[in-house]
């Protein structure tokens, strides 16, 4: 029998781009959803009407104040009523077979499961980010275990995610804290490239800076000498244009991991 899954979406201010991603997964194989909890970060309004798709069973959970989306999805796990998390960011849209690629997947001798993720827009930006994304799944192999785990597509069994988790804090990247609290469990992170969802990637220059400095702040401290090396290994990119943003954002996020943290440990 396939195990249920609870669907996991935080979000803040982005009501249009929640709702067309509660349309997408509308589509997906129902019989495989036992619910969506869709976390509103402190939205102003309330998240209300986006949330309302035909009989999509949604569950809104409210947080007065900003936490981020780690920590959002960490409070959803505390409340989901099925045995698998998957989790979606609210400007993604799932590939039809999304679920059903989840529940094939997501095996028992599997901790978690990562997908793919394309890109729906254009621009400088998006098509930087998506580079990156392109040089991740390179040279990886289908259900391969890996060292990252992406928080808006991914899916994990909830008793492995809560013991796995640690202290859930609101950082860009601290979805990657899951990969080290499953393998002091014995257990990996998988590549999916079946599971696939299209993003919009493109925020604006601000955001990718924040976003760049912030994973690079919560990542593991590292060495000067491979800071260097770092720096000077090319960066992928289809033009001139694309290579220039991504080594900038690499900078940034060099600069992040030279910041002394003090959040948290790494378990």
């Amino acid at each position: 029998m396939v195990a249920p899954i609870t669907v996991i979406i935080p979000s803040r201010d982005r009501y249009r781009d929640l709702r067309r991603c509660l349309v997408a997964l509308a589509e997906c194989d129902r019989g495989l959803l036992h619910e969506v909890l869709v976390v509103d970060d402190g939205s102003r309004p309330r998240i209300t009407d986006a949330v309302a798709v035909g009989d999509l069973p949604v569950r809104v959970l409210r947080n007065d104040r900003p936490m981020g989306a780690t920590p959002a999805r960490a409070h959803a796990a505390d409340h989901a009523r099925s045995e698998i998390l998957a989790f979606l960011d609210d400007d993604a849209l799932p590939r039809a077979d999304w679920l059903t690629e989840i529940a094939a997947q997501l095996t028992p001798d599997r901790g978690a499961v990562t997908g793919r993720v394309l890109p729906f827009d254009a621009g400088l930006l998006s098509e930087a980010r998506q580079s990156r994304y392109l040089e991740r799944y390179r040279d990886l192999e289908p259900g391969q275990r890996v060292t990252f785990f992406a928080g808006g597509n991914s899916a994990v069994w909830r008793e492995r995610f809560l013991a796995a988790r640690g202290t859930a804090v609101n950082v860009p990247g601290s979805d990657n804290d899951l990969v080290s609290g499953l393998s002091g469990l014995g257990l990996g992170v998988h590549f999916a490239p079946s599971m696939v969802i299209v993003h919009r990637n493109g925020k604006g220059l601000l955001r990718a800076l924040r976003d760049a400095y912030g994973s690079g702040h919560h990542a593991r401290p590292l060495p000067v000498r491979h800071a260097l090396r770092d720096i000077a290994r090319p960066v992928p990119g289809s033009s001139a244009q694309v290579r220039l943003t991504n080594r900038m954002l690499n900078l940034v996020h060099l600069a992040g991991r030279s910041v002394p943290r003090s959040t948290r440990q790494h378990p």
